[in-house]
């Protein structure tokens, strides 16, 4: 038996195909509706995949045959491969195979990643023609009723009337011999969500249509909220055969200055306490996770979810193909956070120090991850000698001489506290290594934490771990601090007496704090270590009801931990045999769910419509079901009361053609935050200059910076922040004509304590219009071609480009 696996990663077109290169040249096969007569016959091509093929494919005799079909993108694939023979081993194509896909006339859109509705955007289509001959061409843009878009005219004001039919409509003349030519469309947005574009360009010899979605944002910045509901039916009569009730009611919150239109929500159903990690095992954390910490959210839920597939014996080689593939690929990333001397740090060797935490949890983790991947044993092990060697004290103690991002787990002393000393210890005992000289540290300051819940409640599974003399008096130590809910349910916090923050809107955070959500998870983990699943249950209740609408919760090592507390739940309390019904109730609208062992861990959702209403649920049968109402709204309303400060000052250059932000922030309480992170997104229109990161490097307190979404988020990592401002310049370039931008958000927050953020805005001065910086935006004032009066080249723009010089640019349709 032969596997080929087989990868057909998209590549940048670089002009027409080459003598070494497969080329399969597309034509017209089916009519599209058109404003001029022309009698060619067009496909509409919409299927634009980012990639394309990733399969494995079965052999009995070491031939075998995949066919499928391209997709529309106007592009090269490569194709590599290999395979595993169970006599020959592993074998590698020695070389790739390449397929041009190709159309000698075709047309583009070139799209933001996002504009934001009521903003002014000249589209771009670009006309390829490959063709012998000069091509007239008529360009069509599609606009029907309700189509979430206007046309301007050159005032700026929306076209309403219709009469004039050429509005949608430009004429272009395109060279042949691979010469492109771009022609504009002035449009606002005026709908949110993905708006369809259709355009249609036609020649008397050649035709192409293109259907892309452009995404338009509403005004403000986002908040998503999540009311998590555990649906338990297990109090049944097994005599009676009658299951159990449960019915629940669940109002939406909305504050007063919701954006119009921005409102969203769904509800949830799934049949297994892990069922929402399994369904977003890829989003677990709604941050950036770009330093050696943060990475470990792509590597130890998929190693909980898969034990506990396995455990329950549910396993599909689908779900666990997904899963090691994470785990490898967050693997490999975390070694670039290795030291020379065998330690982690957040930033890897651009730190003076490693870290003693940090190091202990990779250790901890890569140990998990060996029952399913291959990690290298050497690394294990002089990881573990840099913790015993250079970071254990005579005391016993362990330090901490890196950077410290995470000060809950420091006890707050500078070297070092018991909780550090705790988590080093279970880290070291899960890898079988004993260390006596840790465990009687903490025996002997057990004293020192009695009102230090956190600190408590790590101790107590490491001394539980170890078989400590000591385990059950910091058990019961830890019970005393024990909060219980008027639903029964029972966890830790470090601010006894919280509310809970569900129906406060003028709230960012709705979330418990991330320590809180650690220490309780530490509270299960001990007690699945003693096998008492019964005083597990409510502290299950309180850590189901918490998480966010992906299964995580608010930042990585509450995410982390809490997972693996309620997977060793799960994997105890696992039952195969449950059956619920649930009726869902929103206003006039209804919506049935049904959870059995067999769709147990399939997400079912359902959109809601009536969203000032409640939502009614109702449940009986038999078992526990998990259900969540997710809701998300915009809001402009920025909140005066907050730990962060910054000053903005834009300014323009090269003609507002570039924007220069100078950002100035500190921290504005007592101290010093943990790691704080800055979200900052590009003006529209506007993506920062990646060239210019590297200047960054060397601002005190700035560890790293890197891209995201298309280059126009910039997310900024500080070690910690304090009273003394950091400043720093960011620079973005105008790559789309867009005017009238609305304001672009930015969010600073402290990692471990995300309740503690400033959200604010900064906005360019709007100084010219959408006719000063497109000018061939409309066809009566658009410059006509060098010597060329033909009124059918009305509309041609300067842009006039041989494919084959823009290798680097990807041609995506």
């Amino acid at each position: 038996m032969e596997m080929l696996e087989m990868a057909m990663p998209e590549m940048a077109m670089k002009g027409p195909p080459g003598p070494q290169e497969m080329v399969v040249t597309t034509f017209a096969s089916t009519s599209v509706t058109s404003s001029r007569p022309q009698a060619v016959n067009i496909v509409v091509r919409k299927k634009f995949p980012e990639t394309w093929i990733w399969t494995s494919i079965s052999s009995g005799n070491g031939e075998a045959v995949y066919e499928t079909k391209a997709p529309d993108t106007i592009t090269s694939w490569v194709a590599s491969a290999f395979a595993v023979n169970e006599n020959s081993g592993l074998g590698v194509a020695p070389t790739t195979s390449k397929l041009k896909i190709f159309r000698p006339f075709f047309a583009r859109l070139n799209l933001p990643y996002a504009v934001k509705r009521g903003e002014k955007f000249a589209l771009q289509v670009l006309v390829f023609n490959y063709l012998e001959n000069e091509q007239d061409v008529t360009v069509t843009l599609k606009h029907e009723e309700n189509a979430g878009f206007d046309f301007l005219q050159k005032d700026g004001s929306i076209k309403k009337s219709k009469q004039d039919k050429s509005y949608n409509v430009r004429l272009v003349s395109v060279p042949g011999g691979g010469i492109s030519k771009a022609v504009y469309f002035p449009i606002v947005p005026t709908q949110i969500g993905m708006v369809k574009l259709s355009i249609v360009a036609q020649s008397a010899q050649a035709g192409d249509a293109v259907e892309e979605r452009l995404r338009v944002e509403p005004e403000g910045y986002r908040v998503e909220r999540n009311v998590p509901v555990v649906i338990d039916l297990t109090n049944t009569d097994a005599s009676s055969g009658n299951g159990s009730q449960f019915s629940r009611s669940i109002e939406m919150h909305f504050p007063n200055d919701v954006v119009d239109g921005s409102k969203k929500a769904r509800i949830d159903v799934i049949g297994d306490i892990m069922g929402p990690v399994l369904a977003n095992i890829e989003r677990l954390v709604q941050m950036p996770f770009g330093c050696g910490e943060q990475n470990m959210i792509t590597l130890v839920p998929n190693i909980v979810v898969l034990r506990y597939l396995k455990a329950t014996q549910r396993a599909s080689p689908q779900l666990e193909a997904k899963a090691v593939k994470f785990m490898e690929s967050g693997y490999q990333r975390e070694l670039t956070y290795k030291r020379d001397d065998n330690s982690f740090a957040a930033f890897g060797q651009s730190e003076s120090h490693g870290s003693t935490w940090l190091t202990a949890f990779v250790v901890r983790s890569f140990k998990q991850a060996s029952q399913f991947i291959f990690v290298d044993e050497n690394i294990l092990q002089k990881s573990i000698a840099f913790l015993n060697a250079q970071q254990q004290q005579e005391n016993g103690a362990f330090a901490e001489r890196g950077e410290v991002h995470h000060k809950d787990m420091q006890g707050g002393a500078s070297e070092g506290g018991l909780a550090l000393t705790a988590y080093v210890l279970i880290a070291l005992l899960e890898n079988h290594v004993q260390n006596e000289k840790a465990v009687a540290y903490l025996e002997n300051h057990l004293g020192d934490i009695k009102e230090d819940p956190y600190a408590l409640a790590i101790t107590a599974y490491a001394l539980q771990l170890a078989g400590s003399q000591k385990k059950k008096a910091v058990l019961e130590m830890l019970e005393k601090h024990q909060v219980t809910g008027s639903d029964g349910s029972i966890h830790w916090s470090s601010k006894v007496g919280d509310k809970p923050k569900t129906g406060d809107t003028t709230q960012y955070f709705y979330q418990p704090r991330p320590v809180d959500v650690e220490m309780t998870a530490y509270a299960l983990l001990t007690y699945m270590a003693l096998g008492d699943t019964e005083k597990g249950l409510p502290i299950v209740r309180w850590l189901t009801s918490q998480r966010n609408a992906y299964g995580g919760f608010s930042s990585t090592q509450d995410t982390v931990v809490a997972l693996q507390a309620l997977g060793a739940y799960a994997e105890r309390a696992y039952s195969p045999t449950f059956n619920v019904s649930i009726k869902a109730r929103n206003g006039a609208d209804n919506q049935a769910f049904s959870v059995n062992p067999e769709n147990a861990i399939v997400l079912q959702s359902y959109e809601l419509s009536n969203l000032d209403d409640p939502i009614e649920l109702e449940a009986n049968g038999n078992g526990v079901v998990f259900a969540q109402v997710q809701y998300a709204y915009n809001r402009q309303v920025h909140r005066d009361d907050v730990p962060f400060f910054c000053t903005k000052e834009v300014r323009e250059a090269r003609g507002g053609n570039r924007l220069q932000l100078d950002l100035c922030c500190n921290y504005t309480k007592t101290g010093r935050s943990n790691m704080a992170v800055a979200e900052i997104d590009s003006i529209s229109g506007y993506k920062f200059d990646n060239e210019e990161l590297d200047k960054l490097t060397g601002i005190k307190d700035l560890q790293r910076v890197e891209l995201d979404k298309d280059d126009t988020r910039m997310n900024i990592y500080f070690n910690a922040l304090g009273d003394s401002p950091v400043c720093l310049s960011l620079n973005s370039d105008m790559v789309y004509q867009i005017t009238d931008q609305k304001p672009a958000e930015m969010v600073l927050f402290d990692y471990y304590d995300p309740e503690k953020q400033l959200k604010t805005s900064y906005s360019p001065r709007q100084t010219r219009s959408l006719l000063d910086s497109c000018p061939d935006c409309w066809p009566e004032v658009a410059q006509r071609s060098a010597g060329d009066a033909s009124p059918s080249r009305v509309g041609a723009t300067s842009a006039t480009t041989r494919a084959t010089r823009t290798p680097d640019t990807k041609t995506k349709n």
